[in-house]
């Protein structure tokens, strides 16, 4: 009874033995899964009537430690190229780059695929897999062949939703922006050809369109600068400012009426927080008016000085 109980406890010692060194095996593969993140990664894809195809990928990592990096390279993929932190490497030598760490890590890749689209009756078809796991923003572009375009009344035609629907002039183009998307994620677009069979090319109207919203655009552009021309055009007198703001607005409009908020500190001399209390006191006079572009702003003058 008591050789029984002994072997039974080291039966049981065993199996926690095993558990546990699952679990530490779990934790160790969860923890250098989280060691890097892809903080942008960006694929275009230009696909061509001979339903080939061509790719570039650009990734930016910042891993906390010396790792490699698989390239997830396709099958059949012909012009291999890659370039890694700007040094072309040979693309003959293995798809796992190795990163360094502790600093921003680029790549880009870019190749082109033979027969990369499916074709069915008047549909064409063409998916892509997205395996790289960790990322935290993806731009995901795809350039349809001239002439062709997606049924809207199709709810199948591009999975999943995507965040653009564009065309340039020529082409149309599927666009994804996502945010920490869930990978594996498959991707797929279902286009056909925009000729009827009647040979009209429908693209015509397409091209036609944008040609309209073109001239609209115009139109509002030209309404804009004759507007904003009149409001110019309503002065103030100096008394109103101080001898400060006077120099702000002198240099604003000796600069064409717009300039950029960080000039005027190497200018003028003033500090960065003198600049910005005289551009707090003219927009409340609604002298100028203030658009943020990156980290700055872009000031433009919108009435004149009766000097």
């Amino acid at each position: 009874m008591v050789k029984e109980l002994k072997i039974e406890l080291k039966l049981s010692f065993i199996v926690l033995l095993f558990f546990f060194a699952l679990f530490c095996v779990s934790a160790i593969t969860t923890s250098a899964e989280a060691e890097f993140e892809i903080t942008y990664l960006r694929i275009d894809v230009e696909i061509m009537e001979d339903l080939s195809l061509r790719e570039s990928v650009d990734i930016i990592i910042y891993p906390k430690e010396e790792m490699d990096f698989n390239l997830y390279l396709p099958k059949n993929y012909r012009n291999l190229e890659i370039i890694y932190n700007d040094e072309k490497l040979d693309p003959s030598i293995t798809q796992i780059i190795k990163l360094a760490s502790n600093e921003l890590n680029s790549i880009k890749i870019s190749y082109f695929i033979a027969g990369a689209v499916e074709g069915k009756k008047n549909d064409f078809i063409y998916m892509r897999e997205l395996l790289y796991s960790n990322v935290k923003n993806l731009i995901f572009r795809i350039k349809l062949p001239p002439a062709y375009g997606i049924n809207s009344e199709d709810i199948s035609a591009i999975i999943p939703e995507p965040t653009y629907l564009q065309s340039d002039g020529k082409r149309i183009i599927v666009l994804w922006e996502m945010k920490s998307p869930k990978t594996p994620m498959m991707f797929k677009i279902k286009y056909n050809s925009l000729v009827t069979n009647n040979g009209v090319d429908m693209n015509i109207l397409v091209s036609f369109a944008i040609i309209l919203i073109l001239f609209i655009s115009l139109g509002i552009f030209l309404l804009y600068r004759f507007t904003n021309k009149k409001e110019l055009e309503v002065k103030i007198p100096p008394s109103l400012l101080s001898e400060d703001e006077m120099t702000i607005c002198d240099i604003i409009k000796n600069e064409g009426g717009i300039i950029k908020q960080k000039k005027l500190s190497s200018l003028t001399g003033f500090s960065k927080a003198k600049i910005t209390k005289i551009l707090t006191n003219l927009e409340k006079k609604e002298l100028i008016e203030r658009e943020p572009v990156g980290r700055t702003f872009v000031i433009t003058l919108k009435k004149k000085i009766d000097h």
